[in-house]
């Protein structure tokens, strides 16, 4: 036997049932009966045995994004009515979303980057969607008040002492704010995914609170559409600061800070029924009880970003 014959090796043959010509209505990957986009047996979904080039890239970004085409669909549903896309998730109407934290985690995310790129122009103000001013460490050195920024390395010596007799649990904070507070700003803001996520079940206790009768995991969908909504309206302000026109900026996020809490009142509403009055008056504490969840949260946050801070 010649070596050419010995190595040769026959095509694998196919199965030839199911045919490429029933693909329509047989699984090509199972052989069993289909009744829709999808078989009901194994899952494939239905597709010709060879496919285009435009089917397979359009496969490709399904697989990648997760999304499928669900996306614009979810995003329509969340800004066009608010709390609807709550309500679909508990009735059970879920194939046309994308997940709730698949949403949330990418809008934050686009956020946070988008945040994070916009370019700083030296005009930052207090309006939403703009970073918060640089942390400033007000100390009092030989009798007299100073700031960190500018102090000599004598004053920030003089700082640190003071450092040391401060409490023991915020002495890494103390002395981080003391002297880098630029960098300790930053970790923070790098950090702030991570509370935010942390608060989603705090807000959906205090949800409870206030709506009771209701399963915790109800509360847990509503915040976690709201918090999605939220970061996709303050992505929308970052995305206006790239064209440097100051006016269209402060417009842009003047609208933010009216139509979230419109768009808040609206979905608790849509979802939770009630009056105009008894919803004004129920998000009124809701606030107030999130904002001061919010506080020990961040000052944790803090903590831990300059205990981990070489």
């Amino acid at each position: 036997m010649s070596t050419a014959t010995a190595n040769h090796v026959e095509p694998v043959q196919l199965d030839a049932a199911p045919t490429p010509e029933s693909w329509a209505s047989t699984c090509l990957n199972c052989g069993s009966t289909i009744a829709g986009a999808f078989c009901a047996e194994c899952g494939q979904r239905v597709v010709p045995p060879h496919p285009t080039l435009r089917e397979l890239f359009g496969e490709a970004f399904a697989e990648f994004s997760g999304w499928d085409g669900k996306f614009a669909e979810t995003i329509r549903a969340l800004l066009r009515k608010p709390g609807k896309l709550t309500i679909d998730f508990l009735a059970g109407r879920r194939m046309r979303y994308i997940s709730p934290l698949r949403l949330y985690l990418t809008s934050s995310l686009v956020y946070f980057v988008l945040a994070g790129s916009v370019p700083n122009s030296g005009r930052d103000t207090a309006f939403v969607g703009v970073r918060p001013p640089p942390i400033a460490v007000t100390t009092t050195v030989n009798g007299e008040k100073k700031t960190v920024a500018g102090l000599t390395a004598e004053d920030r010596t003089e700082i640190l002492k003071q450092v040391e007799t401060g409490p023991r649990w915020l002495r890494p904070l103390m002395q981080q704010a003391a002297t880098d507070p630029t960098k300790l700003q930053q970790n923070i803001y790098n950090a702030m995914p991570k509370a935010l996520f942390a608060l989603l079940p705090v807000f959906a206790c205090i949800l409870a609170l206030f709506y009771r009768g209701r399963r915790f995991a109800d509360h847990l969908y509503f915040a976690i559409h709201l918090h999605a909504f939220v970061f996709i309206a303050l992505g929308l302000t970052q995305v206006v600061q790239f064209t440097h026109v100051v006016w269209l900026s402060v417009t842009c996020s003047v609208l933010a800070l009216l139509w979230l809490p419109i768009y808040g009142h609206l979905a608790l509403r849509r979802v939770y029924g009630g009056s105009q009055t008894q919803t004004l008056l129920k998000e009124l504490g809701i606030g107030a009880l999130y904002a001061a969840a919010s506080v020990p949260t961040l000052m944790l946050l803090a903590l831990w970003v300059a205990s981990r801070t070489p």
